[in-house]
């Protein structure tokens, strides 16, 4: 039996699960508690009443709940470290629980502040000899597949360009979204964007929402539109050249083209009912960290792939800095620090 602790016992370490509208399984807290080969046995917050709820919730004796993280990897020592807790001290977490021996690490998004950030985390894994998923899971589902094996044998002809809509931030909701992209188009060449709100000269750049131009190597162009909004949305709009995808949060539908009621001799698009996606990757989240751990495999969620993510994440905040100029995502200074939850 796996041992682990979360670090962060919040809403996606922890309270999510609480959420009726949400599958259990939607938290940190409670895939382990899902999972036969692993058992939770302890947090830390540094939230009394965030700790507290979160012990009554799965029932830890009160001495399982720490204030201070690096007490509790000391004394717990577990085989699985969940790092919960936000961006800024992602890194510093993942190096203690590393120090005190977890194998394994299950980290939050996005990975760090820079691109350093995430390649310490990587080069920590390697010298102890350990391994870590990061939370982009959209990879692992069905349609997602799907849509990459689409791609891949173009079976609706070449993909001309995908748009993607989300409610703000381009760093903590946006790497998901670039995570995805990656997926289905391969590396990002060009990135260029525009910040919504540009801070004063004299001020830090902090995480925000924005627009951004994304040319990927197989030659899809993507846009991306993560302005503020009274609403929450998450979806991209894939266009073909014999087709049309929507898929995200609340949305699976594919568009095929028929006959035209409007327009005589002209084909329009129309929702193609039950769509056949296939089946999802075999292993979720936790189990493909187990896997990884037992086999030595690199996880479908690697850190590698994070760090792509955030990269492209950071040459928006780049190009925004050059007057909107498209770079590589390779020119962007490891060293570029955008502070993000």
């Amino acid at each position: 039996m796996l041992t682990s602790c979360i670090i962060g016992t919040g809403r996606i370490g922890s309270s999510l699960e609480k959420d009726p509208l949400r599958s259990p399984g939607s938290s940190h807290a409670g895939c382990y508690h899902l999972h036969p080969d692993v058992k939770l046995v302890a947090g830390a917050d540094t939230d009394p009443e965030t700790l507290a709820t979160f012990g009554q919730d799965w029932t830890l004796d009160r001495s399982r709940l720490y204030a201070d993280y690096r007490e509790m990897l000391a004394a717990e020592k577990p085989d699985i470290a969940s790092i919960c807790a936000y961006a800024p001290e992602r890194l510093e977490m993942s190096l203690a629980a590393l120090e005190t021996g977890a194998k394994g690490l299950w980290l939050e998004k996005a990975l760090g502040c820079s691109i350093a950030d995430g390649e310490a985390i990587q080069a920590a894994l390697l010298k102890h000899s350990a391994t870590a998923v990061v939370d982009y899971p959209r990879r692992a589902r069905a349609p997602f597949r799907k849509i990459r094996k689409l791609i891949e044998e173009q079976t609706f002809g070449r993909l001309q360009s995908v748009t993607c809509h989300m409610t703000h931030q381009l760093i903590h909701t946006g790497t998901h979204a670039y995570d995805v992209l990656r997926y289905w188009c391969g590396e990002a060449l060009s990135v260029s964007g525009k910040l919504e709100s540009p801070p004063n000269p004299n001020e830090a750049i902090e995480d925000q929402g924005g627009q951004a131009t994304i040319q990927f190597e197989n030659g899809t162009v993507a846009f991306v539109s993560a302005y503020r909004k009274r609403y929450y949305i998450f979806q991209f709009d894939l266009i073909f050249d014999q087709a049309r995808i929507l898929i995200g949060n609340d949305i699976e539908k594919v568009y095929l083209p028929a006959p035209s009621k409007l327009y005589t001799g002209f084909k329009e698009l129309f929702p193609e009912d039950n769509y056949d996606w296939g089946p999802n990757y075999p292993r979720d989240m936790i189990a493909e960290l187990i896997h990884a751990l037992n086999t030595g495999e690199t996880p479908l969620f690697s850190v590698a792939n994070a760090i792509e993510s955030l990269r492209i994440a950071l040459a928006i905040f780049d190009s925004h800095q050059q007057n909107g100029r498209a770079i590589t995502p390779s020119e962007v200074d490891p060293n570029l620090k955008i502070r993000n939850h």
